[in-house]
């Protein structure tokens, strides 16, 4: 078995927030693996950047989505980058779980996340460093998901209804999205 539902997307998308929900109205447990790597490592994703640089953090972000994987009966979010290696992309699709891009604009994410200095990877201009990342990741978010939900101007419970029927439509062996 595997996670039922993984949501990936980019950082402001609302993964954390969807993901609580959907796991509330399916009486399983939420997971997210920025959170899992915080508290394994007892530092903030943002020292570890600093402290040790992307690549130990890609490293331990590897382990934790492995072992997140083998977690039966859950709802999973994924930290923005977590999917865009070739190993993590191969492990999504075997998972065999409905993998939902939460698609989001700038306009939007710039006042969710409002690109304070706590988000490495916006370090310097965060709009363009934003655009830069989404330029690379969106057609790796679009390539591994089942579904994609555009989440701009949208209430959490419209995206949550909208990910539960396209699930249970999955189940019923009908494509959509």
């Amino acid at each position: 078995m595997a996670p039922r539902i993984i949501l990936i997307g980019p950082m402001g998308s609302g993964k954390t927030t969807v993901g609580k929900h959907i796991a509330m109205d399916f009486g399983i447990t939420f997971r997210d693996t920025d959170e899992m790597i915080v508290s394994q490592s007892g530092r903030e994703i943002s020292e570890i950047f600093i402290e040790d640089g992307e690549e130990a953090f890609r490293k331990l972000e590897k382990i934790i989505l492995r072992t997140a994987l083998l977690e039966d009966e859950t709802i999973l979010a994924l930290g923005g980058g977590a999917c865009v290696s070739i190993d993590a992309q191969s492990a999504l699709r075997a998972s065999g779980a409905f993998i939902v891009y939460l698609k989001i604009s700038l306009s939007q994410v710039s006042s969710r996340v409002g690109f304070n200095q706590g988000r490495p990877l916006l370090m310097g201009n965060p709009r363009q460093q934003w655009q830069t990342l989404m330029n690379e990741r969106a057609p790796i978010y679009e390539g591994v998901a089942n579904y994609v939900v555009e989440v701009d101007n949208r209430s959490v419970a419209d995206i949550v209804t909208e990910i539960g029927i396209a699930y249970e439509l999955r189940g019923k062996g009908i494509e959509n999205g």
